[in-house]
């Protein structure tokens, strides 16, 4: 199965198209799925709850590395999606940073409808907060609705996500868009 651009937007639709936040994310979670289950060799596993029911993984992602596929980036992955109409604010960012380090993942996906808040440059408010978790051996990967609204085939897909942990590692920092 690879990446068709007409389901990612039926996806997208099906999200905006949504009357409350929570049906809302669980459909933009339902496109991530879709996303990494193009990737050759990905498998996804989605709304998984810790033991004592304090926390929740809206994706976990098993990368088997396959050279077609996303070979630079570790063999589990974490995802979290939020289709919020503003960036995502530090807080946020903080708490899936602390999931991964608690759960020794070292890289997570982050899937922000408009990215994140603060200034890159500055390396303020959410930015501050990847920046300092690549000490802690965390890679944080930021994904945007608009990034996803242009990828034509899966390979646009793989390339996006290897570059983007590339300049994770490359800048100290976080793997956000060239631009930001």
């Amino acid at each position: 199965m690879g990446l068709d651009p007409e389901t990612v937007r039926s996806y997208l639709n099906a999200a905006a198209a949504e009357s409350t936040a929570d049906a809302q994310g669980k459909a933009y979670e339902a496109l991530a799925v879709h996303l990494f289950e193009a990737i050759p060799g990905c498998f996804a596993e989605r709304d998984i709850i810790s033991f004592f029911g304090a926390e929740q993984i809206d994706i976990a992602v098993g990368n088997p590395r396959l050279p077609e596929g996303l070979p630079l980036l570790p063999t589990v992955l974490l995802v979290e999606c939020k289709d919020w109409a503003r960036p995502v604010d530090s807080k946020t960012v903080g708490y899936f940073i602390n999931i991964l380090a608690g759960r020794s993942v070292e890289a997570g996906i982050l899937i922000a409808a408009n990215g994140i808040t603060g200034d890159p440059e500055e390396l303020s408010r959410a930015h501050a907060l990847g920046v300092s978790a690549v000490a802690r051996g965390i890679k944080l990967l930021i994904m945007t609705t608009a990034e996803i609204q242009n990828l034509t085939c899966t390979t646009d897909l793989t390339e996006l996500l290897n570059r983007r942990y590339l300049r994770a590692i490359a800048s100290g920092g976080l793997g956000t868009p060239p631009s930001a």
